[in-house]
């Protein structure tokens, strides 16, 4: 029964990790994203969000 605990723990704690570099990138993006140039010179380099 321990030993289950500890396993479901791991694995939680990998899909937090996880989740938490994946909500890293896209806000570093829509920050720059946010931040970009008015004149539309850099829009190419980003993914479009569908």
């Amino acid at each position: 029964m321990e030993t289950l605990f500890v396993l479901g723990s791991i694995i939680f704690l990998l899909i937090a990790l996880v989740l938490s570099f994946q909500t890293y990138k896209y806000f570093k993006t829509m920050w720059r994203f946010k931040n970009r140039k008015k004149d539309g010179s850099e829009d190419d380099d980003f993914e479009y969000f569908d």
